[in-house]
């Protein structure tokens, strides 16, 4: 299937994550005809040798330069989990100042919207055994991460600058409104969302779907074929009504 032909599925990571090692399994489970970009975060991943950007917004304009001439071109949706919706609100926002076709379905789990004040403890601040300790009972990482000291070194900068990014942003008023769908996945055990606050992303777009799961905050590394499915029929709705 020649590029012109696909959709592309550019996928935002979580604090801490490589969006390379989060999403490219997704691939397997999305049509042949939507194929799944992660948006990799300088310092993660296979970027991992590139330094870290101070703040969200450097990060934003950094992956802005990467879609942009796919999105000149090509349809596309952007997925993004926890500190990756509020990357997503801001690359929108881009996005739309630069005068780009918007995406056709914008997909969010693991956290309120932006407007929202930030209930979270701030965890950048604390020292590293605390630090760990939060990170741990966030869940999402295996004990045995936390044994390998070479490992929780190298991950730990990472971590840190992620958390210090997301725990120092702020929204900035009034809010954007897009005119595009976009979809929430609810887990009933994350922590980190509340479900009458999660309606409120209806405030930034054309329509807002919500699907239910269950599970914590990280359910999305379980529930990969059924999230796949929805971005299945999304992409397919957008393609027979065009």
């Amino acid at each position: 299937m020649s590029d012109s032909n696909l959709t592309y599925l550019f996928a935002v990571p979580y604090a801490g994550g490589s969006a390379t090692a989060t999403y490219t399994r997704w691939g397997a489970f999305l049509s042949d005809d939507i194929k799944v970009t992660p948006l990799e975060l300088a310092g993660h991943g296979r970027r991992m040798k590139e330094a870290f950007l101070p703040n969200i917004m450097d990060d934003v304009e950094d992956l802005f330069n990467s879609i942009k001439p796919i999105a000149l071109t090509s349809a596309y949706m952007i997925m993004g989990h926890s500190m990756g919706t509020i990357i997503i609100y801001e690359l929108l926002k881009r996005i739309k100042a630069e005068g780009l076709p918007e995406p056709k379905g914008v997909f969010l789990s693991g956290r309120n919207p932006p407007h929202l004040p930030y209930h979270g403890e701030i965890l950048h601040v604390l020292n590293d055994d605390q630090f760990l300790n939060r990170i741990k009972k966030i869940g999402g990482t295996p004990d045995s991460f936390f044994e390998f000291k070479d490992l929780v070194k190298t991950f730990l900068p990472i971590l840190r600058s992620d958390y210090r990014k997301i725990e120092l942003y702020q929204f900035q008023r009034p809010s954007e409104y897009f005119a595009t769908k976009f979809v929430f996945f609810f887990s009933d055990n994350d922590t980190h969302v509340t479900k009458p606050e999660i309606f409120e992303w209806r405030k930034y777009a054309d329509e807002l779907q919500v699907h239910d799961f269950s599970g914590g905050h990280f359910f999305i590394n379980d529930e990969v074929e059924a999230i796949c499915n929805v971005v299945n029929s999304i992409a397919k709705a957008n393609y027979l009504c065009a």
